[in-house]
């Protein structure tokens, strides 16, 4: 009896139709697992040196639009919600079709997406490499 009514329980919470969605690991995962020798250590340095440079550039590009989009809708927030005059009804209607073309830029889209990428790919290859010098010290410690 209880099997059945937490059979019953778990298929009325999950809606008909509905399809989960895979859960996807990100390619760096497997591309550095975890590090075995110092020159596998230092190939993973050079690569995180390398993108760290490229993720900087893109984090101060992706920060200033959002700092211009929270600037934008700061503005949008002070506006009134209804104009009698047909100007001001127009301009605030631009305002608001502005702020929803940059916010949904692809180029913008991509550049943020990217970012994120790079900024988990990077946390992972910087803490392989804390582990790999944490072991590396015990080992060293361990027999002194």
């Amino acid at each position: 009896a209880i099997t059945e009514t937490l059979s019953t329980h778990l298929t009325n919470t999950i809606p008909p139709g509905h399809i989960p969605k895979p859960i996807v690991m990100p390619d760096y995962v497997a591309k550095y697992p975890v590090i075995q020798t110092d020159d596998e250590r230092e190939r993973y340095k050079a690569v995180f040196q390398d993108q760290f440079s490229e993720y900087k550039e893109l984090s101060a590009d992706v920060q200033a639009v959002l700092r211009k989009l929270d600037e934008l809708d700061a503005m949008m927030s002070r506006l009134p919600h209804r104009s009698e005059n047909p100007q001001e009804h127009e301009r605030i209607s631009r305002i608001h079709e502005e702020f929803k073309r940059k916010k949904n830029d692809p180029s913008f889209l991509e550049k943020k997406e990217r970012c994120d990428y790079l900024k988990s790919k990077l946390s992972h290859i910087k803490q392989r490499i804390q582990d790999y010098d944490k072991i590396m010290n015990w080992d060293i410690h361990s027999y002194t």
